[in-house]
């Protein structure tokens, strides 16, 4: 069933609703459905690279303290412009002599590098500086939701994907250490170049940094979790498993909380009903036919965690299955 159908079904089905509420009133239960389980169509499996770090050459801070461009020198300019199209300078971080890490949001494709903010290191001298540029930070892909997994797929480990960026910081508050990551640490939403034409193109985007910032070129094998699709439009529908009846009996529930708030308005719309009773049944069934679905899902969730685990061989991540009541910590 689409999208279109589903809402001219609840607003029939509710007296003096508007198709326009009932359309809201079902993507908000279609939020409560994903976000009630871990379903087989969140699970998302993906992957990066990193390049190895970047010295040739030398940069130079013209416009001194307060300025948001860095300019190489001809050697540097040809490493940057020998770099493959997916390890652009724009998607590297780069910092000076050990001092802050910057993120390039905008590069003319010479020379010069636009910083995401103003540079502020105190400089002996603004020309001729050694630097280093690699990739530091990496965004997750739109719609994540957390990760269950990243494989170094050249050390074949999995990363930690647990200790936070205080941690990080309590260890490492410099970023000294450079070598093959082994930790990936939440930085927040990415608002980088945020107001400005040079704006990140993964703005809005949750972003990561790898811990120790990498030095050389990896790949990584990444397993995690997704909001899943959105309704948006007429035609779209609902992933398997998923039934329109337990998105319908969920927006019911609204609908009916809905109709009860207004039946002083409705009195010949149906202002008879007992609404109250009605949104307790609709929530009955909304959660019998949710737990059906969970269990006919199981199988496939399953399957999932056993190809996650399965192909580190000497490790399997911890998980809880929540349709059986199972967890499993991992080895």
């Amino acid at each position: 069933m689409a999208l279109i159908d589903m809402v001219s079904e609840l607003a029939e089905a509710t007296p003096g609703m508007s198709r326009v509420y009932a359309r809201t009133l079902i993507r908000r239960a279609w939020r409560v459905v994903r976000d009630s389980h871990l379903w087989s169509f969140q699970l998302q499996q993906g992957g990066f690279s990193t390049p190895a770090v970047t010295t040739a050459g030398s940069v130079s801070v013209p416009g001194g303290i307060g300025s948001n461009t860095m300019v190489g020198d001809a050697t540097a300019t040809a490493a940057w412009q020998a770099l493959s199209l997916y390890f652009a300078p724009t998607l590297q971080q780069i910092r000076i002599r050990g001092y802050s890490i910057y993120s390039i949001i905008a590069w003319d494709g010479a020379g010069t590098l636009t910083l995401d903010r103003p540079f502020v290191d105190p400089l002996t001298s603004l020309t001729g500086n050694g630097y280093q540029m690699f990739q530091a930070y990496i965004a997750a892909p739109v719609g994540f939701k957390r990760w269950l997994n990243i494989a170094d797929m050249f050390n074949y480990w999995a990363m930690d994907i647990w200790t936070d960026r205080r941690t990080v910081n309590m260890i490492d508050p410099g970023r000294l250490y450079t070598s093959n990551p082994i930790a990936v640490a939440g930085l927040g939403t990415d608002k980088r170049g945020q107001g400005t034409v040079n704006q990140s193109a993964t703005y809005g985007q949750e972003l990561f940094e790898l811990y120790p910032n990498p030095s050389t070129a990896l790949s990584y094998m990444t397993y995690y979790v997704d909001e899943g699709p959105d309704l948006v439009n007429n035609s779209d529908t609902l992933p398997y498993p998923i039934t329109q009846e337990v998105v319908l009996r969920k927006a019911m529930t609204y609908a009916y909380e809905w109709a009860e708030s207004r039946k002083d308005v409705m009195a010949a719309k149906g202002s008879g009903a007992n609404y109250t009773l009605l949104k307790r049944d609709a929530e009955g069934e909304f959660n019998d036919r949710l737990k059906s679905l969970r269990l006919l899902d199981r199988e496939s969730v399953n399957a999932y965690q056993i190809q996650m685990g399965g192909f580190m061989k000497n490790y399997r991540s911890p998980y809880y299955n929540s349709p059986v009541g199972r967890a499993n910590m991992g080895i």
